[in-house]
């Protein structure tokens, strides 16, 4: 189990005007692509058939032995995970003592083939433990807590067999691309955090080393990554540790080092000095070493193509795709799923503009009524209350610009999850760097505000779950609602609702288009020149296809969070009203949705049947 930090943009829109009129619905595809900043039928097909199934044991502990017993084990395991690594504890917890946690070891955590081994180990254990309680002495919070833990240290222990596949490098999602903005953004509640942060800058050497060690060993066993996305990943390095003297990760200490209570200005001047030391003597070392070992592995990688093209490539993509998504489709019925989807949206998008004409030109024209971040966000709040419930508290927001020295390596906007027992304090983070347009920024702020992940988040918590909760990362669920959230925002937008409806369809269908190409290269054997070939149908030029197909080989599996998440929702949505028909509200079904929490979306589908008996 995981818990993501926050939520960026991941999705990089590509693709620019082809000349002719000939297919003017391909071209809108690709240009509209460029219009927005977003993250990145209804009837999509039965869910995979699989049913929750729970082992039945011989359990003495009475009812009220067992409930707490299965607390006692929950709150282990939440000790246990939110202590493997520092950076996690800090983003998690701001009291930690509440939480029963002290003296705690300031770690990074490890990356090897033992640690892997390891979390095997630990996973097996937890599943034989669970296996020991019967489930029908659970409450039914419990029941929903035990499905979750049980079915994702299953699924963990299915990667056993391509451990060595694992990859923590790449260009936009790598561990080497997110632990300076973790850094930057680090929280610092008292003096012992400064103190921690420093001794985590020391210890970055050491992580890298065992990470360096790993891509050695793939290297050996011939699956090392190709040349291309090793030196994106040597280039991004490169840029971090450029100007030494200048990094932001000095500058930022620098500034945020005065809004710690409690320093005197001779305190504040001696952690600056340590900082800047541990900056240039590990951090931007520990950095150079990385790109000199990758350099060396360079030219190792046997192969350019997809990952269907390793021995154990394509049970690896399979076992991807399901533990970032939460869902349990085969890749076969994703294929069939995107096909079908596509084309369904490319005839409703070619309906549109022969009814309206103008809709194309006004679509790439549009001015959105709140252009300013702060204004949208205002609007979007008070826009939602009529389709989704109402917060049981207040909630704060600030919308803060993205420091100067981070514009260029950061998002158009991202959401920073906040620590669960300090969940009412909440930034939304923009870049203002001038190759983004902030005043088409709308969708993007629905993304990751209102109804987005902020919301998701709050309103989550606010339910006062179990802590252990809060350490599980479903990709699809999470990323899943904040496409939701996107494209809901169209419609909350105060534009012409043509123009809206083409914009939303249009953004899922590139969406759907990237997740194709995901499919395609990882799982179906694409290599450039057949994606290309399928690109341009949608109006995408070589050089953005070769750009799109470079970011699915280095991150397989990474557009499928968005778009199969999306899918997914799509899919309990429907099934929903139509088991409803005039007793199904919009309202009802989000406050069902969200008060689940992330989760796998069999567990999802399970209690959505019983919700909906409920409520005939």
């Amino acid at each position: 189990m995981e818990r993501n930090f926050g939520h960026g943009d991941f999705n990089q829109r590509y693709g620019k005007e082809r000349s002719g009129k000939a297919a003017i619905l391909a071209l809108f595809v690709c240009v509209l692509a460029l219009a927005g900043m977003a993250c990145y039928q209804r009837q999509i097909g039965p869910f995979a058939q699989s049913t929750l199934t729970h082992p039945k044991v011989a359990d003495n502990r009475s009812k009220e032995e067992a409930r707490q017993d299965f607390n006692n084990l929950m709150n282990e395991i939440f000790k246990e995970e939110v202590t493997d690594s520092t950076l996690t504890l800090n983003y998690m917890l701001k009291d930690e003592k509440a939480y029963g946690i002290e003296d705690k070891e300031v770690t990074l955590g490890g990356y090897s083939l033992e640690e892997l081994r390891n979390s095997l180990m630990i996973s097996e254990n937890r599943v034989a433990t669970l296996e020991t309680f019967d489930y029908d002495k659970l409450t039914e919070e419990q029941q929903l807590i035990y499905d979750i833990v049980y079915l994702m240290s299953k699924q963990n222990l299915e990667s056993a067999d391509f451990l060595e596949y694992a990859q923590c490098l790449g260009p936009t999602t790598g561990i080497q691309a997110q632990l300076p903005v973790l850094f930057a953004e680090y929280n610092f509640y008292d003096k012992e955090d400064v103190e921690q942060y420093i001794s985590l800058l020391g210890l970055v050497p050491e992580y890298f080393a065992e990470i360096l060690s790993f891509e050695q060993n793939k290297s050996k066993e011939g699956i090392f990554m190709s040349d291309t996305t090793a030196q994106a990943v040597i280039d991004q390095c490169k840029a971090f540790v450029k100007e030494p003297e200048k990094n932001y990760l000095i500058t930022v200490f620098n500034k945020r080092i005065k809004e710690v209570e409690g320093l005197s200005e001779a305190e504040q001047e001696e952690f600056c000095t340590k900082n800047k030391k541990a900056v240039l003597e590990s951090l931007i070392p520990a950095y150079n070493n990385l790109i000199e070992g990758l350099g060396k592995l360079k030219g190792t990688g046997k192969n350019k193509n997809g990952l269907c093209y390793f021995e154990k490539g394509k049970e690896y993509y399979a076992y991807l795709v399901k533990s970032k998504t939460g869902s349990e489709r085969s890749l076969d019925e994703i294929n069939t799923l995107l096909d079908k989807k596509i084309s369904k949206l490319k005839t409703e998008m070619a309906d549109i503009m022969a009814k309206s004409p103008d809709v194309y030109y006004d679509a790439q024209d549009l001015t959105y009524p709140y252009q300013e971040p702060e204004k949208a966000m205002e609007h979007l709040k008070e826009a939602i209350q009529k389709d989704f419930p109402a917060l049981k508290e207040d909630i704060n927001c600030q919308i803060k610009a993205v420091d100067e020295s981070l514009e260029d390596s950061m998002s158009p906007a991202f959401y920073l999850t906040p620590a669960i027992d300090s969940y009412k304090e909440n930034v939304v983070y923009i870049n203002k760097n001038e190759r983004y347009d902030l005043s088409k920024a709308f969708t993007t702020i629905g993304h990751e505000s209102y109804p987005g992940h902020l919301y998701q988040t709050c309103y989550f918590q606010s339910q006062d779950p179990s802590a252990i909760r809060s350490i599980i990362n479903v990709g699809g669920y999470t990323e899943g609602w904040g496409t939701y959230a996107e494209l809901y925002s169209y419609d909350l937008a105060d534009i012409d609702k043509e123009v809206a409806g083409l914009l939303k369809k249009n953004t899922l269908t590139t969406l759907c288009i990237y997740a194709k190409a995901d499919l395609g290269v990882n799982y179906l054997g694409w290599d450039y020149e057949k994606l290309q070939t399928y690109l341009t149908d949608f109006g995408f030029s070589k050089s953005n296809a070769r750009t799109i197909f470079d970011s699915m080989v280095a991150e397989p599996g990474g557009y499928m969070e968005y778009t199969l998440g999306y899918l997914e929702i799509e899919a309990l949505y429907e099934k929903a009203k139509k088991g409803l028909g005039d007793k199904f509200a919009k309202k009802d079904f989000h406050e069902f949705f969200l008060s689940i929490g992330p989760a796998p979306f069999i567990v999802i589908e399970d209690r959505l049947d019983k919700w909906i008996e409920e409520r005939k």
